[in-house]
């Protein structure tokens, strides 16, 4: 019996317990015909002259079949792919590209995207062929696996909101100790349940509570597209213990008619990040329901449980990201490399078992991220003299204007203190007598705020040096497929407006 292979061990255990349910299809599967499933699959890609180190690239929404495939993957050491169903064909076909697959799975609603792509792989299947064929056979196979923790289990592909997308390697040993961090901070056991709806693309669609959970031989449901009235009354009725949601899918959540009949007493916590979790919501959660928020932080590239804020802190530590998990290192460093004071910006630092090997194929990347086991993140954060660490932004949207350090989350943070403002995001653009300049996009609770208003405001908050050249007001602020400011497309609707004028 493997030591990595979860599934296999509560097969054993307690084989009839349920391991995952689907909230689109209705089925379930126990952790024995888990097990079975993946074996049978195994079968099939030993079939297809798959080898350990060999990818398989889906396009496919987040199903309990991906998950089993995630099984049958980790026992052969072949890598998965999860592409990103959202990205035009043109995306696809170069990620498709660079981890040159040997195998590409679709899903049935991914099929007249799969049909428009330039697929040059070896085999092609649709997840539904797959599952006719592989998944009723109660006959346990004889095979045995031993699974290698520095074996590579998935490539997430990221490019944050900007830039070409990188491949981030994630191993079998980054998903034990992700796993063993997620439960020590909040206290997983077998008695608890999950919903997933976040996107299997992502690594927060995996490792923030689907694979701890598995680990811990609890039960995961699976919701292939986020809806707030659905979800509300799902987390009811199957008495949901644990749940992650995005700051946008909360305050969804907050004003659906739903929330108000839901008493969601089995809800222990949810954690959210991605964004910055506001006070205001943490507090309405905890006044209107008694459910406690802890907001954390986490990357591709390193856990995704780096950071936690234990739920009594919530509101004490506003807008803190929380102290470091169990098992790993941190340190906060300015450009000399040098570690900063108590209150100083610096560019956080993690060392551990959960920080990547690398990304694929860019050894060059991975040399200038990585550095003595260190894995810059590109996050400018500060530690308070209670060691509570809070996120200013990426250092690569710091600018420089007029040769003054300027940083983003200042100017927003700003902004949203003004009450006619719901929300701000202020990106960096190119100025030919500066060398770049600041523009914010904003919306408003009152509409009839104006932008004199608004750089009134700013006049006596902030310094003149710091205020955005251009202010925008927007209905909304446009998101990505994961409820993250979608920073690619504001730079999009600016430089629209500069070639219109």
């Amino acid at each position: 019996m493997n030591t990595l292979d979860w599934i296999a061990k509560w097969a054993d255990y307690t084989p009839t317990k349920i391991a995952l349910s689907s909230f689109d299809t209705d089925e379930q599967y126990t952790y024995f015909e888990v097990h079975v499933y993946a074996n049978r699959l195994i079968e099939k890609l030993l079939s297809l002259g798959l080898e350990e180190g060999d990818r398989i690239a889906v396009l496919a929404e987040h199903s309990i079949d991906y998950i089993v495939l995630f099984s049958a993957c980790q026992r052969l050491g072949i890598i998965l792919v999860p592409l990103n169903f959202r990205q035009v064909n043109s995306e696809i076909n170069n990620l498709i590209k660079d981890c040159n697959p040997i195998l590409f799975i679709y899903s049935k609603k991914q099929k007249q995207k799969r049909d428009a792509l330039d697929l040059k792989v070896k085999h092609i299947y649709a997840f539904s062929e797959l599952k006719e064929k592989y998944k009723m056979d109660f006959i346990p196979s004889k095979r045995s696996f031993r699974i290698k923790e520095d074996n590579p289990l998935f490539i997430f592909y990221t490019s944050g909101t900007t830039g070409k997308s990188k491949g981030v390697i994630y191993t079998n040993k980054m998903l034990f100790w992700n796993s063993l961090n997620t439960s020590m901070q909040l206290g997983i056991t077998f008695r608890d349940a999950t919903i997933n709806t976040l996107p299997p693309y992502h690594t927060s669609g995996w490792n923030i509570f689907v694979t701890p959970l598995l680990h811990k031989g609890a039960k995961v449901g699976m919701l292939e597209k986020f809806d707030a009235d659905k979800t509300l009354c799902l987390l009811e009725l199957n008495k949901i213990s644990l749940f992650m949601a995005l700051p946008t899918m909360l305050q969804v959540m907050q004003k659906s008619t739903v929330f108000k009949e839901v008493k969601l007493q089995n809800l222990r916590y949810i954690i959210s990040g991605g964004e910055s979790v506001k006070p205001a919501i943490v507090s309405y959660w905890k006044s209107e329901k008694n459910i406690n928020i802890r907001p954390g932080y986490g990357l591709t590239e390193a856990g995704p449980s780096i950071t936690s804020l234990h739920h009594k802190m919530a509101l004490l530590k506003p807008n803190s990201i929380g102290k470091p998990n169990f098992y790993l290192e941190t340190k906060i460093i300015n450009a000399l490399g040098e570690k900063v004071k108590e209150n100083e910006l610096g560019e956080l630092c993690i060392k551990g078992e959960v920080v990547t090997p690398g990304y694929w194929n860019d050894s060059v990347k991975t040399n200038k991220q990585i550095k003595n086991g260190w894995l810059l993140t590109g996050d400018f954060v500060y530690k308070d003299a209670e060691g509570y660490l809070y996120l200013r932004g990426r250092k690569n949207d710091m600018y420089i204007s007029g040769g003054e350090n300027i940083y983003p989350q200042e100017i927003e943070l700003q902004l949203e203190r003004y009450s006619e403002i719901k929300k701000a995001v202020v990106l960096s653009m190119d100025d030919e007598k500066w060398g770049q300049c600041g523009v914010a996009f904003i919306t408003l609770k009152n509409k009839s705020c104006t932008l004199n208003e608004i750089k009134k405001f700013l006049n006596k908050t902030l310094t003149s040096y710091k205020h955005p050249k251009h202010i925008f007001i927007l209905e909304e602020i446009p998101l990505t497929s994961l409820g993250k400011i979608s920073r690619k497309k504001l730079t999009h609707y600016f430089n629209s407006l500069k070639i219109n004028k």
